[in-house]
């Protein structure tokens, strides 16, 4: 009786929003709804060309391992397809060549495997995955408020307008807003009576210029270059070989640092960075498209988890519940470990024969903690720089000379450096970085023999570090 009551209650999901983190909720939801409905007001990618919902889409992504992991789960066939249609392989240490805090990381075979490819190119094979399944349907509209139960505390639906103009409400057993960092759900919620999340934000004022390339002729020992200043240094590049045999070629710059959008301009900051690898590589390259541009003033994250009231069957995810600094490549990892802990939680109430209330409680409270992991290393470095804007967590000082030896460390020392690649990827925790071994490489003195990473040191807790780092680190969020 129960199984079949919960059942009842799972006849129609909506999503909003048709980028990653909305494409991926639908592929997870078709499997716990009879139909999923995904609404999208500038429609869902039909090919490999940038979306106007997704104005990030000309710039280079990064795919770490971990969501790379759950795409390969989640669409068994899609990374045969992807590279069958020219993505291209990389092993994060030996293809990566990446300058970062003053230096060069180590270059060996890492093991952690990946893909490049342009963002459109990935959304696209995904859309093509999630419209072919049957009970999904793809309406292209507007999201334009919640309906509520006539007794409150429960979202029915989501009013929708159409591009000609008329609005209608679509009923559902549950809706999830992945309507990305322009979302209206803080406004929603308060048009119905609940309080807006609080909003935590970290200005770091990001300016991104991107074209594609024609690479030149000569050899290059790399398949992606990054070069990264060393604050107070603002000044990034990044290139990355992607389908088709071309680079997309990524210049950024914070707070102030803005990479021109004239050919002229592009290539003279591509030569004022801390090295001249990606200079070189861009001035022999021919370009094949005009400089798209693209600004980011700030992170948002969106603490719908503390919120103490909160309607049943609306859920929250993807950049509307926190949007990243995309210079660390998040984004789309993140909201794939969220799609994974909303089908978990589905998978888990189904399990036990009940219905889906108390679903944001208990989804929220995990997407909180999937982002955490993100956050807090992430904008600890962007607060190396004094102009960035935002609070400041507890032991950040400690934790940014921890993290910065770390950096410098991994030029020497491959262990290290793999380490900190399995933390980045998202394969380990970022408490990963304190276990006593870690520690031991960092804080131990430095020696070119045993850096060259032959032995590991014995697991021991070296007293010179600091306790904080510990506290700061170990304790679970609560």
């Amino acid at each position: 009786m129960h199984h079949a009551k919960s059942f009842e209650a799972r006849q129609h999901a909506v999503v909003i929003g048709g980028g990653l983190a909305g494409l991926l909720a639908v592929r997870v939801l078709a499997d716990h709804f009879q139909r999923v409905t995904l609404v999208e007001r500038d429609g869902v990618a039909t090919e490999a060309n940038a979306r106007k919902g997704v104005p990030q889409g000309h710039h280079v992504h990064g795919l770490l391992a971990k969501g790379q992991e759950i795409l390969a789960t989640l669409f068994p066939d899609l990374v045969p397809a992807l590279v069958a249609g020219g993505a291209v392989p990389l092993d994060m240490g030996r293809d990566f060549r990446w300058h970062h805090f003053g230096a060069w990381k180590a270059r060996f075979d890492s093991g952690i495997r990946g893909f490049l490819f342009t963002r459109p190119y990935l959304e696209w094979h995904i859309a093509e995955r999630v419209r072919g399944r049957p009970n999904v349907r793809i309406i292209n509209a507007a999201a334009e408020g919640l309906a509520v139960a006539p007794e409150g505390g429960r979202v029915t639906g989501v009013r929708i307008q159409s591009p000609g103009g008329a609005i209608r409400v679509l009923s559902a057993d549950l809706i999830v807003d992945a309507g990305g960092r322009g979302s209206h759900a803080p406004q929603w919620l308060e048009a119905i009576g609940y309080a807006k999340p609080e909003e935590s934000t970290v200005k770091i004022d990001l300016t991104y210029a991107s074209r594609l390339y024609r690479p030149g002729p000569e050899a290059h020992d790399w398949k992606a270059l990054v070069v990264t200043s060393r604050p107070p240094g603002k000044k990034m590049a990044a290139i990355f070989a992607v389908e088709g045999g071309r680079w997309l070629v990524t210049l950024g710059g914070v707070h102030g640092e803005c990479p021109p959008a004239d050919d002229a301009g592009f290539l003279e900051f591509a030569r004022t960075l801390v090295v001249p690898d990606a200079y070189r590589a861009v001035a022999s390259a021919v370009p094949l498209t005009p400089i798209a541009t693209y600004r980011i003033p700030r992170n948002i994250r969106r603490h719908y988890d503390r919120l103490r009231r909160f309607p049943e069957r609306f859920l929250v995810m993807g950049d509307a519940f926190c949007s990243f600094n995309p210079v660390y490549g998040q984004g789309m990892t993140v909201g794939a470990r969220e799609a994974i802990a909303l089908d978990t939680v589905l998978r888990e109430r189904a399990d036990r024969g009940g219905g889906l209330e108390g679903l944001p409680k208990l989804f929220h409270t995990r997407v909180a903690h999937i982002v955490d992991e993100a956050w807090q290393p992430t904008t600890g470095e962007d607060f190396r720089h004094a102009e960035t804007e935002g609070e400041r967590p507890p032991a950040m000082r400690l934790l940014q000379w921890y993290t910065g030896r770390m950096h410098e460390r991994c030029a020497h020392d491959a262990p290290l450096a793999l380490a900190f690649y399995r933390v980045m990827h998202m394969i380990d925790p970022p408490t990963a970085l304190f276990r006593p071994s870690v520690i031991a490489r960092v804080l131990r003195r430095q020696s070119a023999a045993s850096d060259r990473g032959a032995g590991r040191p014995a697991d021991i807790e070296p007293s010179a570090v600091p306790v904080e780092i510990w506290r700061a680190r170990s304790e679970p969020n609560s």
